[in-house]
């Protein structure tokens, strides 16, 4: 789903990039919330099996399936979508489906793997949210955004928490349009956080990074 065609707002929650030179990302605290329409490309073919995640390194310690997996929440999940109505996309199912696919993904916030078992109505169009990620402090939340008919989907990021089988009480406004699909999402989230633990704890920058960051500066 591209930003233009979705029923919200499109921005990028992330942490600032100010060091690196990026001046669309000042420092602002823990999170920010960033131009979506100033993102740089992705350097990677998405075709949904996740090939070049399969390629970098895995993680123990930040990784994002650290506190445990998705084994038990999975199945459920699927079963509730299939109740519902909306169709899981494959490539959201092979990840979460896969703990070497989620153990290179890292988060420098301590996000971790928050896979909801059951989707809930979207507040704003007519679709269904489906949360898979929280901060670990609540900060924030991320959520796959299901079209009514399952055709399209795209991940949204709230600070509001959306759950399955209890009644919604976040604000509608709030919800953010933050990448066209799952693995666009993985992606740049896989991306940035690589970037920050390269400069914070010297780790090895990965060979993408580089053009990444020279097209966010221009």
């Amino acid at each position: 789903m591209k930003a233009e065609e979705a029923p919200f707002p499109a921005s990028w929650w992330g942490t600032g990039m100010a060091s690196a030179g990026v001046a669309a990302r000042p420092d602002v605290g823990t999170y920010g919330k960033y131009s979506f329409a100033e993102l740089p490309p992705l350097p990677f073919a998405l075709s949904g099996d996740f090939g070049w995640l399969r390629e970098q390194r895995a993680h123990e310690e930040w990784a994002i399936n650290a506190d445990g997996g998705t084994e038990e929440e999975l199945p459920l999940l699927r079963s509730a979508c299939e109740a519902a109505g909306p169709a899981l996309p494959d490539s959201f199912v092979r990840f979460m489906s896969d703990p070497h696919l989620q153990e290179r993904v890292r988060s420098s916030t301590a996000c971790y793997l928050d896979l909801d078992v059951g989707p809930v109505p979207s507040p704003t169009g007519k679709g269904h949210l489906v949360r898979f990620l929280a901060d670990q402090q609540g900060c924030l939340y991320w959520y796959l955004y299901l079209t009514e008919d399952g055709s399209e989907h795209a991940v949204v990021c709230t600070v509001d928490l959306y759950e399955h089988g209890e009644e919604p009480a976040g604000d509608p406004d709030e919800i953010e349009f933050c990448a066209e699909s799952f693995e666009a999402f993985i992606c740049r989230y896989w991306l940035e956080n690589e970037i920050f633990f390269a400069e914070d704890d010297e780790d090895e920058l990965p060979a993408v990074a580089a053009e990444y960051l020279n097209l966010y500066r221009a």
